[in-house]
């Protein structure tokens, strides 16, 4: 591992976006990164580059409204879900992520994907980083679950507790809650009154579907099982150890798959990637056999297919549960290379 000198005083800038839905994100994310650096080190801002400082932020754009490059060095998303995010174009139509000087992604995934970016056939929309500036730095809002969940292990006998945590709808208000839309809100609402009567359960809504805007972290770390669809909390869920069930029945798989064919999405969805119930009475049989495994094996990988090797490539494992010392640790390496 190589050693850096500690870096100047406010030497590197957070750029904060004003997302009334992700404030809580972004203060947990340069939290967690601003505790791995010297102190002094660090400056914030709303939406503003620093001069002579290295500024970070978890937004590719401005907003939604103005799709215009994030006035920053380097982007690491607010989330993990690949969305294909990096491969949003602005207002030109060029893909915003060439504007970047670096970029962070938690596993090999990403890289692939920024690498086969280079490679479209609309030369329009390829991308231009080169190897050097894409830098694996894990997922580093595991760490203090990771940690946390070593000093309050789950206890075997007590009833299996199942969290539903959807990402946002993405279909008109105007809709009903029986018309379906990629994620698994608000179709699979119908079914909770089941959970209720045979589990403990917990909801948690993405934060542009509820009121207070906390992460699901607490909720996330005290369950047994997920019940989900295409977002961050899949991938988190995974490399806490706790199966996710897709419930295929109440999500536009078609759709899902369809408009982002290239996604690590569609690429669970297509390859079955995990546990995938195509009714509630299959999901119903799942949920038994993950009760029952969890008291009479408590090591057995729950998960199901393909999860084990899928996960270790999309969130890199080598520091897993320290990936906020490894994100800062890169900053300070990149600065000791441009200055």
């Amino acid at each position: 591992m190589t050693s850096h000198p500690n870096p100047p005083p406010a030497s590197i800038n957070f750029v904060w976006q004003p997302h009334r839905n992700y404030a809580y994100i972004q203060e947990q994310i340069f939290g967690l990164i601003e505790d791995c650096l010297p102190s002094g080190t660090v400056v914030h801002t709303v939406g503003d580059a620093v001069d002579g400082a290295l500024s970070l932020s978890l937004f590719i754009r401005q907003s939604r409204e103005e799709i215009a490059a994030t006035p920053a060095d380097i982007v690491m998303a607010h989330g993990i879900a690949d969305k294909r995010y990096f491969f949003i174009v602005g207002s030109d139509g060029l893909p915003l992520v060439n504007s970047c000087k670096y970029v962070f992604v938690p596993g090999d995934w990403h890289v692939n994907r920024l690498v086969e970016g280079r490679f479209r056939r609309n030369p329009k929309y390829q991308l231009t980083l080169q190897d050097s500036q894409i830098r694996k730095v894990g997922w580093l809002r595991l760490d203090p679950m990771i940690a946390k969940s070593k000093t309050n292990p789950a206890k075997s006998h007590r009833k299996l507790k199942v969290l539903w945590a959807p990402t946002h709808n993405t279909i008109s208000s105007t809709k009903s809650d029986s018309e379906l839309s990629p994620s698994s809100f608000p179709a699979f609402k119908k079914h909770l009154p089941w959970i209720y009567l045979n589990y403990q359960s917990e909801v948690s809504l993405h934060p542009r579907n509820r009121g207070t805007k906390t992460p699901t972290t607490e909720k996330l770390i005290a369950c047994d099982v997920v019940i989900s669809d295409f977002g961050t909390m899949v991938f988190e869920s995974w490399a806490l150890g706790k199966p996710v069930i897709f419930p295929r029945w109440c999500i536009d798989v078609k759709t899902l798959m369809e408009r982002n064919p290239l996604s690590a999405e569609a690429y669970i969805y297509r390859n079955r990637i995990g546990l995938h119930p195509e009714t509630p009475k299959e999901m119903h049989r799942m949920l038994r056999d993950i009760d029952r495994m969890r008291i009479e094996d408590p090591n057995f990988d729950s998960r199901g297919t393909g999860v084990a090797e899928f996960i270790d490539h999309y969130i890199d494992p080598a520091e897993r549960g320290f990936d906020a010392n490894r994100t800062a640790r890169e900053l300070i390496s990149i600065l000791s290379e441009v200055s």
